[in-house]
């Protein structure tokens, strides 16, 4: 599916979507405790739609309806072959749990996914007692303590908490080189503490007690999502008004950090309780380290085009081997409307200018295609976004919610 954008006054309000964040984290957790869980707002995301497919190939029973699922666990599956389609969570928060379940199982996924870098992680549970050859793991983990290079993913890391916490007996994770991402992981500890799992996270090193499941959980709610919020968000900034409700203001996740960049770069920014607004203003050029949020790369870029002079992305390394080589796809996505951009060692400079017409690929990346609707809302002339169905990953609702708050756009099948 093609989408072509118009140029669009935006005004209005719509609902974040659901955190797929924490909706992946929310449904392991209620299959590990082994309780019937009610988790409401979950979603429609393909990641999500994963990792509950997963865990009903697991053994769990899953059940589905209008605006929330319900996880329980029943008797283990032996040998299930599990498809991962294209979500890098699914993926790495399984390869440690299935040989902590002392279970086998085969992982597939889109050939993208399957060439993402898991040797550390491999190498990490094999030392342990993981059987992996491909993606057909077996074998059996047990308590200890866990040494693991955290510089290439902080997935690595929660795949490893989870497991962790349904062994026998006290484990600890040694986190080697400099953690990345790490909010993600503190979204996570977040959860496991909601399940009552007794986890401490001090320095580079987290200490985690097994079989801890304590708390009784009946319900939980998947919160807002800022990183598919920042989008939307973005679009206030750049050419008009809108409100995004259902924020938590005080979340862990590090994505609210779209709150301050878009105030540094001059936007006009309120709260009020779990109601955002942001307002365009005169934009300006700053400097951004992405180490921490790599998946707000794509949506500084957009409103860095907008921005008088220039903007300087930093640490941008590991965007190469996200759903995309996102260094790329940001420089190509914004030259080919006429916005000046290049890459500058392991950074990305972007210089603010006219936005004319073109053609952007979204090249099968969610956030590409969704950077590509904010860069084209008040270009000069139209921008055809190649793939625009990659939303689905991630925010199955963004053209809706583009159009309920003024966007102009048409679809070309």
């Amino acid at each position: 599916m093609n989408v072509i954008v118009s140029k669009s006054t935006i005004n209005g309000t719509v609902v974040s979507p659901p955190s797929k964040s924490y909706a992946h984290r929310l449904i392991l957790a209620s299959f590990l405790s082994g309780k019937r869980v009610k988790i409401k707002n979950v979603g429609t995301s393909k990641d999500v739609l994963a990792t509950l497919n997963a865990v009903k190939a697991l053994g769990a029973s899953i059940e589905t309806y209008d605006n929330y699922v319900i996880v329980e666990k029943q008797n283990l599956i032996n040998g299930a072959t599990i498809n991962c389609d294209e979500s890098g969570s699914t993926l790495r928060f399984l390869m440690p749990i299935i040989p902590a379940l002392k279970i086998s199982a085969t992982l597939t996924g889109s050939p993208t996914l399957l060439s993402r870098p898991n040797e550390k992680l491999i190498e990490c549970l094999t030392q342990n007692g993981a059987k992996i050859d491909e993606f057909n793991i077996s074998g059996e983990l047990k308590a200890g303590t866990y040494y693991i290079d955290a510089s290439i993913s902080s997935q690595y890391i929660t795949g490893l908490l989870f497991a962790l916490s349904i062994l026998d007996g006290e484990s600890k994770i040694v986190m080697l080189n400099k953690v990345v991402s790490s909010p993600y992981i503190v979204i996570t500890l977040d959860v496991l503490k909601t399940f009552g799992v007794n986890v401490c996270y001090s320095g580079n090193e987290i200490t985690i007690v097994g079989n801890s499941y304590v708390k009784t959980v009946d319900e939980v709610c998947v919160e807002g999502d800022w990183s598919g919020s920042a989008f939307i968000l973005a679009l206030g900034a750049i050419n008009g008004k809108v409100t995004v409700n259902n924020l938590n203001v005080n979340s862990t996740q590090g994505d609210k950090a779209i709150l301050q960049i878009l105030k540094d770069f001059g936007a006009k920014v309120s709260v009020n309780g779990t109601s955002v607004t942001v307002e365009k203003s005169e934009l300006k050029g700053i400097e951004v380290d992405i180490d921490k949020i790599p998946d707000l790369a794509q949506v500084i870029s957009a409103v860095a085009s907008y921005a008088k002079g220039k903007t300087l992305i930093k640490n941008i390394e590991r965007l190469k081997i996200k759903e995309s080589d996102r260094v790329s796809a940001i420089v190509n996505s914004l030259t080919a409307i006429g916005v000046n951009a290049k890459i500058d060692g392991n950074s990305i400079i972007v210089i603010g200018g006219n936005h004319l017409g073109g053609v952007i690929d979204g090249g099968n990346d969610h956030r590409t295609v969704m950077a590509a609707v904010v860069c084209a809302v008040n270009a000069s002339e139209q921008v055809e976004i190649l793939g625009a169905q990659a939303v689905n990953k991630s925010y199955t609702e963004f053209f809706e919610d583009f159009k309920k708050v003024g966007g102009k756009f048409s679809v070309n099948i």
